[in-house]
């Protein structure tokens, strides 16, 4: 039961995960590009725990940038049992065609997707910065 659970939790984070992924992107002009105008990899870190968690952080060349961490934490179940829950943390940003900075902060737990969405240099993850962030 408590791996059904814990498969369960990690199942819905990532459905919600590529649900708030569907958001706009930037978009790239599909003229011929040269290799200057290619998306390197800034910053990159990332490290996997098993059980107990995980994390993850890049920036890219092109202004995006995405940091995440996961941690199980204690819970009941429906029947009061103990289990496990993942708990994620994490912010994404990016720079839309429009020259505007765009930002979600979310938490997502056996409650569901949390997001907090902007705009604008402030209230998003910043360069340099890991999850969580606090502020929105």
């Amino acid at each position: 039961m408590n791996k059904f659970v814990i498969f369960a939790s990690v199942f819905g984070v990532l459905v919600a995960a590529s649900a708030v992924l569907g958001a706009p992107a930037p978009q790239v002009d599909a003229g011929p590009r040269s290799s200057a105008q290619d998306v390197q990899t800034v910053r990159y870190y990332s490290e996997n725990n098993g059980l107990d968690g995980y994390k993850f952080t890049y920036e890219l060349s092109d202004g995006q940038i995405r940091s995440e961490v996961g941690t199980y934490k204690d819970s009941k179940d429906a029947d009061g049992n103990d289990v496990k829950v993942l708990f994620v943390q994490g912010s994404y940003s990016f720079v839309g065609p429009d020259g505007q900075t765009y930002w979600v902060n979310y938490t997502a737990d056996e409650n569901g997707y949390h997001p907090k969405v902007g705009t604008g240099p402030t209230g998003g993850i910043q360069a340099g910065q890991d999850a969580p962030i606090n502020s929105a």
